[in-house]
C-alpha cells in the first residue's frame, strides 16, 4: 500500500469503516450465527472494492506515465475487468453457503460510498 496516493488510501480507510459498520448491523439485525455468511458476503465484496481501487491506480499511473495515447482499449480492458471481479465474487457469494448475497449486494455498494466520501475530505480535490 505505500505506492498508494493518498485519495486510494482515504477511499480504503473509508471501504473499511463501511464493512465494519455494516457487519456490526448485521450482527444486531441477525442476532445469530447467520451474521457469520452476512459478514462473510460484504467483506469479500469490499475485499474486491479495494482491489478495484488499486486497479484503477494502476491504470492511471500507466495513463500517466505513456508519452503516446493510450489505447482506449486498455482502459475498456481495465473497466471490463473490474466488471468480471465484481461478478465473480457475487456469483461465489451466491453459491457458497458461507457467504450470504445480500451481504455481497451490501459490499458492492463500498466503491460508489468511498467516492462520495471523498467529497467531505478538505484536502482532496
Amino acid at each position: 500500500m505505500g505506492n498508494l496516493s493518498d485519495l486510494s488510501k482515504k477511499m480504503i480507510l473509508v471501504i473499511a469503516v463501511y464493512a465494519g459498520v455494516f457487519c456490526l448491523g448485521g450482527l444486531i439485525f441477525f442476532r445469530s450465527i447467520q451474521a457469520l455468511p452476512f459478514a462473510g458476503g460484504v467483506v469479500a465484496m469490499c475485499i474486491v472494492s479495494v482491489g478495484k481501487i488499486m486497479l484503477l491506480e494502476r491504470m492511471m499511473k500507466e495513463i500517466g506515465a505513456s508519452e503516446g495515447a493510450y489505447s482506449t482499449s486498455k482502459v475498456y480492458v481495465h473497466h471490463f475487468l473490474r466488471f468480471v471481479l465484481t461478478a465473480m465474487v457475487l456469483l461465489v457469494a451466491g453459491l457458497l453457503s458461507f457467504t450470504a448475497l445480500i451481504g455481497a449486494c451490501f459490499g458492492v455498494f463500498s466503491l460508489p460510498v468511498s467516492g462520495f466520501a471523498m467529497k467531505y475530505f478538505p484536502d482532496v480535490n
